[in-house]
């Protein structure tokens, strides 16, 4: 891997990190991760770096087992999310972990997520981890992703989400729409209303057009544009160009 991949790799991840949590997705904690194609190894913003500021600088590297191969920091605590999902889905480069309101909420009330919204059609099984603390240990991890399985997203009950993609930009993508599909379904539920479902044909053409590559690229730029204009990715390469020198 050049460095010139590397910091582009830190920098995906790192405009993520900042862009989720200007979107109120993250707060003060919750963490994003890439793994490294044809390698054991994985980015993910450090356990120190405030998720408001980070930079690229402060996206750390380590292998499955959660050693810190690269970086001045250890990773975030909840590695272990990261690391037995990695361990188990080859189909996965990306892993989020969020703090979503709408959704926690849901899963506060036991109410099952389902598809209400054409972008957030991916929605289907959801499974529920209940175990509510921090996800610290190996075999919560892995409890954690045996209960994920196949699936694109979990929950944990009066605390977050997980949810994994193909790419930090799939991932970045997902975590975005599952998010408005469970605003729009709690909406709905307040007018004391049967809520209609997508299904059938229908769901599977929504699915089907809702996700192609375009659409996400498309969802990346525009909260991209929309962080840069406002500020939030001011300085999100500082200390990277330093190391490109070195």
């Amino acid at each position: 891997m050049s460095k010139v991949d590397e910091k582009a790799f830190k920098l995906e991840v790192a405009k993520a990190v900042r862009m989720l949590e200007k979107i109120d997705l993250l707060d003060m904690n919750g963490h994003v991760s890439y793994r490294i194609p044809g390698t054991d190894r994985f980015f993910i913003n450090s356990r120190k770096a405030s998720r408001a500021s980070v930079t690229a600088a402060d996206i750390v590297m380590c292998d499955l087992d959660g050693k810190l191969i690269e970086g001045d920091s250890e990773p975030p605590s909840e590695y272990h999310i990261h690391t037995e999902i990695f361990k188990r889905r080859s189909d996965v480069f990306s892993v989020i972990h969020n703090h979503p309101h709408y959704q926690t909420v849901l899963g506060i009330a036991d109410v099952a997520m389902k598809p209400v919204f054409g972008i957030g059609s991916f929605v289907d099984k959801v499974p529920m981890y209940e175990k509510s603390s921090l996800v610290n240990t190996a075999e919560m991890g892995a409890e954690l992703a045996e209960l994920l399985g196949n699936e694109v997203t979990i929950q944990l009950r009066h605390h977050g989400t997980v949810i994994v993609g193909e790419s930090v930009k799939a991932a970045f993508a997902k975590s975005v729409f599952l998010e408005e599909n469970a605003k729009k379904q709690y909406d709905a539920m307040l007018l004391g209303r049967d809520i209609r479902v997508l299904n059938g044909e229908n769901l599977v053409r929504t699915r089907d057009t809702a996700w192609q590559p375009s659409i996400i690229q498309k969802v990346w730029t525009y909260h991209e544009e929309k962080a840069m204009k406002e500020g939030a990715l001011t300085g999100i390469e500082d200390g990277i160009r330093e190391e490109l020198l070195r």
